[in-house]
């Protein structure tokens, strides 16, 4: 994914130029910065830009320089930005103000619950427009059968029909159910996935090898269980990187995604809060401290910070 980090520029706007193409779109730079950081950033070389700005010495840049920045797209007059690495000294507000967005617009865009606290290094979208996504959504949450109950009674608590449940739960007699059977009931909602874990918005950290931290660390003791967050099909599988990983793909239309675990519990259709292994180290993450990496993406797309959600869940 490129990370541009063009400024707005000024075009003389016309009532019929929606879009307007040329090697128009500027970059200011910032203390630290050099010419291929540069280019990196904004889907360029460090020749190209040398070339478009005239630089005899592509080594020679200077604090407030303006580059232009060859083949950007602009629209009615603002450069065309996808992200922004944040650096030394900057707020929130100030990268806010820089691309012509409010404070409040980025940071929901960036699942940042805390306006005053980002970290240098930290990609941030500038899409300004938030996923509407509810996670749990139509999702199912659990009840364990006590002595005495029926699935009518069940059915009755949860504002739901028996049908309903034999349906999820695939049930081939609903007069047969035992005391301590875990059923799949409406309603689940979103649930932390690791309960008790520690974590903070690392989502959009710099990772090895030019990637970006993708989802959420949930730093738990080692062997500490693991549960659905929400109800849906889950399937495992084991990698270099992720180690043992678990794929959940939920009844709300999210594919959730919970890497370097120690081992694996529950498969296939499972109701929110069901046990789906436990906290690990496993992958690239051997020898770090235990935790799970737990990405989300609604609609199979790209990930979303998890942040808000997991906030809210796992007070």
């Amino acid at each position: 994914m490129l990370v541009p980090s063009s400024t707005r520029r000024s075009v003389a706007a016309t009532a019929i130029a929606l879009f307007v193409f040329a090697a128009g779109a500027t970059y200011t730079v910032q203390p630290g910065d050099t010419l291929s950081d540069i280019a990196n950033e904004n889907g360029t070389t460090a020749t190209a830009l040398a070339r478009e700005n005239k630089l005899s010495n592509p080594n020679r840049i200077y604090v407030g320089q303006q580059l232009v920045i060859p083949g950007a797209a602009t629209s009615a007059g603002v450069a065309s930005s996808s992200a922004h690495t944040v650096k030394s000294g900057e707020s929130l507000s100030t990268i806010a103000a820089k691309y012509g967005m409010t404070t409040e617009a980025l940071a929901q865009a960036n699942g940042i619950t805390n306006t005053n606290v980002i970290y240098v290094g930290t990609r941030l979208s500038l899409s300004g427009e938030p996923i509407d996504f509810t996670p749990g959504s139509g999702s199912a949450g659990s009840h364990t059968v006590t002595t005495g109950e029926t699935l009518g009674k069940i059915a009755a608590a949860y504002g739901t029909t028996i049908d309903t449940l034999v349906e999820l739960n695939s049930m081939t007699n609903p007069d047969l159910i035992r005391v301590g059977q875990i059923l799949a009931v409406p309603g689940g909602g979103f649930i932390c996935p690791v309960p008790g874990g520690s974590f903070f918005n690392d989502y959009g950290f710099p990772r090895s090898g030019g990637r970006f931290h993708e989802g959420i660390d949930l730093f738990a003791a080692s062997g500490t269980e693991v549960v659905a967050p929400v109800s849906g099909r889950v399937e495992f599988k084991i990698g270099s990187i992720g180690g043992m990983q678990f794929n959940l793909y939920g009844d709300d239309g999210a594919t959730y995604i919970g890497s370097h675990m120690d081992s694996f519990g529950a498969s296939g259709y499972v109701a929110a809060g069901t046990a789906i292994g436990t906290v690990g180290d496993s992958g690239n993450a051997v020898g770090s401290r235990p935790h799970v990496h737990f990405e989300v993406h609604p609609e199979d797309g790209p990930a979303v910070n998890p942040y808000p959600y997991l906030e809210k869940a796992c007070k």
